[in-house]
């Protein structure tokens, strides 16, 4: 990976090049006249850095230095703005992910914002995981370059969007090993309907037959509940529940 990255060659932002043009024409004619008409390279540099962080008063030279790098590196690598690049997951912790990217260094990523989806496999194909937050160290991650350098040093990274149609065979699946494993799964009673009940569960409307389900279940509309899949129809998307505490036999709707 850092390979392949690496053939990206610095090229230097034509801007950079003009400023540093016209800051070597005023060192130049300062050291060769005494004449106080021509900028010098504080001037141009405290006027460059008022204009674009909208300073009210003149730089501080750390100011002036912390723009001029920022400009150079930003300005270096302007084909991977936007771009997707694979990073390495070295650590994970509850609140972030750290990668490396292989160009600046270790960069956060939000812990919330990356899935299994963001794994990179030589398939194409999301690894199979018990859970779809099953992030591991090691794991290549697809992730979007917002910017190529930040005041802090590192790239700005963000999770590439999931389509929506491969987030839900990720679910699907999740679903189907927790059936064949025979756990339970966190779904929500929506309404009634013919012969039983509507269950959110993972973003698909389950089917909770009235002889599966517990009349305390089902006065409990729209609280986070544990369900057992019975079985699953792929082609017509249709998952059947049992409440996961109820005999099969025994309960009916209450009325």
């Amino acid at each position: 990976m850092a390979e392949l990255q690496a053939t990206v060659r610095a090229r230097r932002n034509p801007a950079i090049n003009t400023l540093d043009a016209q800051l070597q024409q005023a060192d130049a004619s300062s050291s060769s006249s005494s004449s106080t008409s021509s900028p010098s390279s504080l001037d141009l540099d405290d006027l460059l850095c008022r204009h674009t962080l909208r300073l009210p008063k003149p730089a501080s030279e750390g100011q002036v230095e912390a723009l001029r790098l920022l400009s150079r590196y930003n300005g270096a690598l302007p084909s991977l703005r936007g771009q997707t690049i694979l990073a390495k997951v070295l650590s994970i912790d509850a609140s972030r992910v750290l990668v490396d990217t292989g160009y600046n260094g270790v960069v956060e990523v939000p812990r919330a914002d990356v899935s299994i989806a963001h794994v990179h496999t030589a398939d194409g194909a999301a690894p199979v995981r018990p859970s779809t937050s099953d992030v591991r160290p090691g794991d290549l991650l697809r992730l979007r370059v917002d910017a190529p350098y930040t005041p802090y040093g590192d790239m700005q990274l963000t999770a590439v969007r999931e389509e929506s149609e491969f987030k839900r065979r990720l679910a699907w699946g999740e679903l189907r090993r927790a059936m064949e494993a025979g756990q339970p799964v966190s779904g929500r009673v929506l309404n009634d309907c013919v012969g039983g009940f509507a269950v959110g569960v993972a973003g698909f409307v389950a089917f909770l037959p009235s002889a599966m389900a517990a009349r305390d279940t089902t006065q409990r509309v729209g609280s986070l509940q544990s369900f057992r899949i019975v079985a699953m129809d792929e082609a017509r998307r249709r998952i059947t529940l049992r409440d996961a505490g109820a005999a099969v036999a025994g309960y009916g709707r209450g009325g």
